[in-house]
């Protein structure tokens, strides 16, 4: 049976009557945004050694969620590096009070909306604040075709700001794809290495490790539960992996379905459990991999209790469990 495409499912999401989509996340509050980043830069002020900030934990291409979407921040040596880019990650990269000129990469882990969609204008805007043109991308193809054809789009824009504030035009960045698994790059600050994930239809999809020389951080990106992402993440000292409580969301889905969106439900739960991971097998994962730390994060859906979500990763997993929350600093 064919499945229903995330864009028809979401279009259906987004005309959906208020009242009929109570279980979808809820508006962020002002102050809670503000009381996060707070937060997060006394957590990053003067900060010692290697600090990962979750900059968007949510699941899914859904606007207006209280979780933002994916976007991951790693700081080490006054050096950033990003992991992901969906929608609201330049304002959040800026609430950490982290300079634009500390940025260094950004990693992509495939090619969703959720993940890459705020790529392009983070680029535009970090440039107007000060990121230094040498900052490199990494991902899977075609991101190549995907930064030229953004650097084309926002040409006009980058020469009316370049000309009124005399700054030098944003260039066409270094781009390197990673079409498999496998080392990235590495410099004096940090090791990254690949590996290939299941997340159909989506080919190649990536999970990353990032080996700083006093810490290691391994994220699954977007997966079913797989041996690679444990080999990858075996020893390191965080694994971010990506949760979802099946129950919960086809409650959700039902509702959405009932307010008018597409597909039938068994589709869209067909391509949920085709394509992402259930909190007990993330934690299964974890313990496999022996890392001390679990972060679950991509979560959805959003209505599940932070204590639901550690009970089923603690099925398996006996280290610590990190329910994965914006802005947080781990």
């Amino acid at each position: 049976m064919a499945l229903v495409s995330r864009r028809d499912l979401l279009t259906g999401i987004a005309t959906a009557p208020a009242a009929a989509i109570a279980a979808a996340p809820t508006m962020a509050r002002a102050d809670d945004i503000d009381t996060a980043a707070a937060r997060a830069k006394a957590s990053l002020k003067d900060a010692k050694g290697t600090k990962l900030v979750l900059l968007g934990t949510g699941s899914g291409p859904i606007p207006g969620a209280a979780r933002r979407m994916a976007s991951n921040l790693m700081i080490h040596n006054g050096a950033a590096y990003l992991l992901d880019c969906g929608l609201g990650v330049t304002s959040q990269y800026a609430r950490t009070g982290i300079p634009f000129s500390a940025l260094r990469s950004i990693f992509i882990t495939h090619h969703h909306p959720d993940h890459n969609i705020e790529y392009g204008p983070l680029l535009t805007i970090g440039w107007i604040w000060g990121m230094r043109q040498s900052i490199r991308a990494y991902g899977p193809p075609p991101l190549v075709q995907i930064t030229e054809d953004y650097f084309r789009s926002a040409k006009a824009t980058i020469d009316f700001w370049a000309e009124d504030f005399h700054l030098s035009p944003l260039q066409m960045i270094e781009v390197h794809e990673v079409p498999n698994s496998g080392p990235v790059m590495q410099n004096d600050n940090v090791q990254v290495t690949s590996v290939l994930v299941r997340h159909p239809p989506v080919q190649p999809a990536l999970g990353y490790r990032f080996d700083f020389p006093d810490r290691s951080i391994a994220f699954s990106g977007d997966t079913t539960a797989l041996e690679a992402v444990a080999q990858m993440a075996k020893g390191s000292d965080v694994l971010v992996h990506e949760a979802m409580d099946f129950p919960a969301m086809e409650v959700f889905v039902r509702r959405q379905i009932a307010a008018g969106a597409a597909g039938t439900l068994e589709d869209v739960m067909t391509h949920m459990r085709a394509d992402h991971t259930p909190a007990e097998d993330a934690g299964r994962i974890a313990q496999e991999a022996g890392v001390k730390t679990l972060v679950l994060s991509h979560i959805g859906p959003s209505s599940v209790s932070d204590a639901s979500w550690q009970a089923a990763a603690g099925k398996y997993f006996k280290g610590e469990i990190i329910v994965g929350h914006d802005l947080a600093v781990i």
